[in-house]
């Protein structure tokens, strides 16, 4: 198996060969290209159902006129580029991970459904609750993904250490080896068991616990779109997509969507759904930063094939997540 190092270089002269591709078929398909964008620009406006091509031009060209957008286009133009290739070359592919195991999928989802108990129950002003969620998730996903041969019995033990671990990361002060201890493994475990399973993950893992997680490009595309803005109504589109994240991340065949396009795509999905149920309530300004919603593709260089059917995955994930899995309670409990 491949390490995340040498991943990320096959990665890399892949996108290179991509980019060389590319444009050597520039010249001689310029004129494809550019029907290519337009049929973009026009499937996304129908996915919103509002605005038209003119419009969305029209704002692209007034765009430097608004200061809020100019801000985010002035630190596209220093800090884009190099950020998002950071993020794209050190993608944590952690799917099929319970193709090694004897693991149900099911089994995968209760456990996710119990870390967000725990992190419900363990809310502290010190603690980065959906950070620490998150990062605990993709460290057991990661985990799986490059060991092999576990059994359902040694999810538990799995499932705690990684909540450890990630705290460690994310938060200030972290959980207490107390607290796994007692309150989350009710002394099935011991001091030793655990300390051995966090470098068994460790190891692993070549102690390359950092990557990115889907909420953190959930939050560049955020950032990307409306910068540092704090009105009701983004509020509300945030908070909902990261509701529909962890919707995702119970779904062991929605996780097998490349990360950075589950994250656009989840984004996508949001605004969609809110922009139809407040179109006549949203003023023109945010009708304008909402109608950009097509440069998720251009952001995360995405293909608009794929983003479509990732989106749609997304849509009847949302529509059937609690008759499917009626035993996963505390997303709704506790969010």
């Amino acid at each position: 198996m491949l390490t995340r190092k040498q991943q990320r270089e096959l990665q890399m002269n892949k996108q290179i060969i991509k980019q060389k591709q590319k444009q050597s078929q520039s010249s001689i398909n310029t004129s494809l290209s550019s029907e290519l964008q337009e049929s973009v620009l026009l499937e996304m406006l129908d996915l919103l159902n509002i605005g038209n091509k003119l419009q969305i031009e029209t704002d692209f060209q007034e765009s430097s006129q608004d200061p809020q957008i100019k801000r985010i286009e002035d630190f596209n133009k220093t800090y884009h580029h190099e950020c998002l290739q950071v993020l794209i070359y050190d993608q944590n592919d952690s799917s099929q991970c319970l193709a090694n195991h004897r693991i149900r999928e099911w089994v995968r989802g209760k456990m996710i459904d119990w870390m967000i108990e725990v992190f419900a129950s363990n809310n502290k002003e010190y603690s980065n609750n959906d950070l620490t969620f998150f990062r605990a998730v993709n460290l057991l996903d990661a985990y799986l993904r490059s060991s092999y041969n576990l059994n359902e019995s040694d999810m538990y033990l799995i499932g705690v250490t990684c909540i450890l671990i990630a705290s460690k990361i994310e938060d200030i002060y972290q959980i207490s080896i107390n607290t796994i201890i007692q309150d989350l493994s009710h002394n099935k475990f011991s001091l030793f068991q655990i300390k051995e399973q966090e470098s068994f993950i460790l190891e692993t893992l070549n102690y390359d616990t950092c990557f990115p997680t889907v909420n953190d490009y959930l939050q560049y595309f955020c950032y990307q779109l409306f910068g540092q803005q704090h009105n009701h109504a983004l509020q509300i589109i945030q908070e909902a997509a990261v509701y529909t994240l962890k919707m995702c991340y119970h779904d062991y065949a929605v996780m097998q969507c490349q990360q950075i396009l589950l994250a656009a795509s989840i984004l996508g999905f949001t605004i969609q759904n809110y922009v139809e149920l407040h179109l006549s309530q949203l003023t023109s300004d945010l009708k304008k930063q909402l109608l950009q919603t097509h440069t998720l593709l251009r952001i995360g260089s995405l293909e608009i094939a794929d983003y479509m059917e990732c989106i749609q995955k997304v849509e009847e994930l949302t529509q059937i997540f609690h008759s499917k899995y009626p035993e996963y309670q505390n997303l709704q409990r506790f969010n």
